[in-house]
């Protein structure tokens, strides 16, 4: 680095210090996570970077969720927490999104963590590439018994389109993204079905949400978005919970691109089958995992028959998938999930949980 480039981020720090306004906000939707909060707010406590508001949204929990909100509160004037009746992870996100004051918007879901340079790592590439408005970073992924799963979410960090959007989804999970806060508020929309506050984030989806937020927020804004190369963002795995219910999330997905049709029917057309294809074999492995012989091979073979070039454009983890499919079938459960837990810790930067 450069010393003039030295100076500029020092005298952008003693601006950005003398400021009122913040210069994140961090919106965490809070359902009854009493198990895991406590970590996910320290995680930001621990920040290095220190010019930040924390908008704790409680969206209806019925646990201990809320009194722990409170002690952070109690610790440190920048933490607010602002109670709903459930409206759902969209719903909760929407709210912190009106209420919040910072320049960017940092997401953070109330079990998953963050790095304690992720938001120091965040501002220096907004300072340094004033025309990005939206960022991510790498993840790593831990299970819900905080265990490392050796798999993490390295995905495309340059010269994203809306094309890699739909069909990869580099951001990878909810607790990845920033967002410049007047670019996100340009995308608000009223929707009386579904409260009549504004929404940012589809309340009519339960998954695949965020995707169709970030390729409305691409298709309105034309915003460029860049990655972080470093696993900033701790993902938490839940095979039980929603985001291994993989035949509700198909369904998710399909009703997503009605809606983006709405608005972005070239898209649909030209690459669909890719996407389609994509999300088929996400879909698959968590088949696999979940033991699900038949649902396994069957996902993966469809992918494969809708959009071939699967196998040219990613033909390790397409393999991988497919034989793991198969293996399933012939061997004893026990055998199998050994040799597919060695694949995952050997192969890991083949058979990351990416999106797709």
């Amino acid at each position: 680095m450069t010393y003039p480039m030295i100076f500029m981020l020092m005298n952008w720090w003693r601006n950005m210090a003398s400021s009122n306004a913040p210069f994140f906000s961090i919106v965490i939707p809070i359902y009854n996570v009493e198990e895991y909060l406590c970590d996910s707010l320290k995680s930001v406590l621990l920040q290095s970077f220190s010019n930040f508001e924390v908008l704790m949204i409680n969206d209806g929990s019925k646990d201990n969720s809320v009194n722990i909100c409170k002690q952070f509160i109690e610790k440190d004037d920048r933490f607010r927490l602002i109670e709903q009746e459930n409206r759902g992870l969209s719903g909760a996100r929407n709210t912190g999104i009106r209420h919040a004051k910072g320049t960017f918007i940092a997401f953070l879901d109330g079990d998953d963590l963050w790095h304690k340079d992720k938001l120091k790592a965040h501002y220096y590439l907004h300072q340094l590439n004033s025309d990005v408005s939206m960022s991510y970073s790498q993840s790593k992924l831990i299970n819900m018994d905080n265990e490392s799963i050796n798999l993490q979410q390295t995905p495309k960090i340059n010269n994203i389109t809306i094309s890699d959007l739909y069909c990869r989804n580099p951001i990878g999970n909810g607790s990845s993204a920033v967002i410049k806060t007047v670019v996100l508020k340009k995308i608000g929309f009223y929707c009386q079905k579904h409260h009549s506050d504004m929404q940012f984030f589809d309340e009519s989806l339960t998954q695949s949400e965020d995707v169709e937020c970030w390729m409305r927020l691409f298709t309105i804004t034309n915003l460029k978005m860049k990655g972080l190369a470093y696993p900033l963002t701790v993902y938490r795995i839940n095979i039980q919970g929603l985001s291994s219910d993989y035949k509700k999330q198909l369904l998710n997905w399909l009703k997503m691109n009605t809606k983006v049709r709405n608005y972005n029917p070239n898209l649909i057309k030209q690459y669909r089958h890719k996407a389609l294809a994509y999300q088929l074999r996400y879909i698959s492995r968590w088949a696999i995992i979940k033991n699900k012989k038949k649902e396994s091979i069957c996902y993966i073979f469809k992918a494969i028959r809708i959009y071939p070039n699967i196998l040219i454009e990613e033909p390790t983890r397409t393999i991988v998938t497919l034989g793991s499919s198969l293996l399933l079938i012939i061997l004893p459960k026990t055998v199998f999930h050994r040799l597919f837990t060695f694949a995952q810790q050997k192969l890991g930067r083949y058979l990351q949980s990416q999106s797709h």
